[in-house]
């Protein structure tokens, strides 16, 4: 990641529509498509989030990753797109990396193009770390216990690796203002809530694994 992006997307409450959360998508563009016939989802009007992770895993990431050209579509960066960014680093440390992401159900992603592959690592590469809808924030992981997005955004690498990777207890919520926090990363049997924070990765593509597991999409309103 070059650092120049922005490390937190800001939106205003959307008072013409509906806005969802979604958790991890990891491949199953079918079961978002499915979801959004369901829930009559407006392209014109309604916005759609993810806590981040569309590939990997499930069948279809190279379908799923098409949602980022949507203008109703917005995601987070997730670990899983950020081990496709490792992957092609040019480092010491990428056949690793490469090595990392093939066992975690990227192999996908190193049979791509190189036109292809050079778009990705674009798009990737300027995904948000937070996106803030009103007094509601998003992030894949956790959120750090800082006391302001400000702090994130003057060094977010500092705060990467809780962001992306964070697997034990969540951090505590200190940010004066944020009402909730919705996370995924972290696969539960349904949506769960700690305190302020919400997890909503119901492992999407288990199904594909022949377990147990879903795709969960709420809209905001209706979770307070």
């Amino acid at each position: 990641m070059t650092g120049n992006w922005d490390s937190v997307l800001r939106f205003e409450e959307n008072k013409n529509g509906r806005d969802f959360v979604c958790g991890d998508i990891h491949g199953c563009f079918d079961e978002v498509e499915a979801e959004l016939k369901r829930l009559e989802f407006n392209k014109s009007l309604d916005r759609f989030f993810c806590v981040g992770d569309l590939i990997d895993r499930g069948p279809k990431s190279e379908l799923s990753i098409q949602y980022m050209k949507q203008d109703w579509f917005f995601t987070v960066l997730g670990n899983h797109e950020h081990m496709f960014l490792l992957g092609y680093m040019d480092s010491p440390d990428q056949y690793r990396y490469i090595e990392n992401h093939i066992r975690n159900g990227g192999a996908w992603a190193y049979e791509l193009p190189k036109e292809k592959v050079i778009a990705l690592c674009d798009a990737f590469d300027k995904l948000p770390l937070i996106i803030q809808v009103g007094n509601t924030l998003i992030t894949h992981a956790a959120l750090p216990a800082v006391a302001s997005l400000e702090a994130i955004e003057k060094d977010p690498f500092e705060y990467l690796d809780t962001v992306l990777w964070h697997r034990e207890d969540y951090p505590p919520l200190i940010m004066p203002g944020i009402n909730r926090v919705f996370v995924g990363h972290n696969i539960v049997d349904k949506p769960m809530r700690h305190g302020k924070i919400i997890n909503l990765d119901t492992g999407a593509f288990l199904r594909y694994w022949r377990r147990d597991g879903n795709l969960t999409i709420i809209e905001l309103k209706d979770e307070k």
